[in-house]
C-alpha cells in the first residue's frame, strides 16, 4: 500500500493501495494525502536528487569496501554496504519529512487539513506491524509517531497565536 514519485514527475499508486481505496478502507481524503505527499517529492526534486546521490554512494561503497576489505578481510564489503545503506536511509527519511510537510501545507490550503494524512499513517502502521522494529538508522521512512509529531509541530506554527 503505497505511492511513488518517478524522476520524470509522474506519480503512481500501487494496486494494493488503490484496491484498499475501492474497498472503502481508505477515504478519498486519505488518498489525496498520498497524492499530495508524492507531489511533494516531485516538487522538491527528491527522485532526481536520489539518483545523483546513488551514484556518489556507489562510489563511496566501492572505495570503502576496498579499504575495509584490506583491514577486515571477509567483512570489509559487508561493513561498507551497511554504512552506505544507513546513509541512504537517513537521506530518504529526510525526504519523507519534507514531502510530509509539503503535503500537510497543500492539504491545509485545500481545506482538507492534516487529519486524513495522520489517520492514514496510523492505518499503514497497523498494516505493516511486523515483529521487532528495526533500529531507526536502517529505516527508509521515519517512524509513524515521529511523522505525526512533525506534522503537528507544523500545525502549531501555522495557527495564529493569541496575544
Amino acid at each position: 500500500m503505497n505511492g511513488l514519485a518517478a524522476p520524470d514527475g509522474r506519480i503512481f499508486l500501487t494496486r494494493g493501495f488503490y484496491n484498499r481505496f475501492r474497498q472503502g478502507d481508505v477515504t478519498p481524503e486519505e488518498l489525496a494525502s498520498v497524492v499530495a505527499h508524492e507531489l511533494g517529492h516531485v516538487a522538491l526534486g527528491h527522485s532526481r536528487r536520489r539518483m545523483i546521490d546513488f551514484s556518489g554512494q556507489n562510489a563511496i561503497r566501492v572505495a570503502s569496501a576496498m579499504v575495509l576489505s584490506r583491514i577486515i578481510p571477509g567483512f570489509g564489503a559487508v561493513i561498507a554496504n551497511m554504512l552506505t545503506g544507513m546513509l541512504a536511509a537517513r537521506l530518504s527519511r529526510q525526504d519523507e519529512y519534507e514531502a510530509d510537510a509539503y503535503a500537510a501545507a497543500l492539504l491545509t490550503k485545500a481545506g482538507i487539513g492534516t487529519e486524513p494524512q495522520k489517520a492514514l499513517f496510523r492505518k499503514l502502521e497497523a498494516l505493516t506491524q511486523s515483529g521487532t522494529p528495526a533500529p531507526a538508522w536502517f529505516l527508509s521512512h521515519p517512524k509513524t509517531a515521529e511523522r505525526i509529531a512533525a506534522i503537528e509541530t507544523l500545525e502549531r506554527r501555522w495557527v495564529p497565536q493569541d496575544r
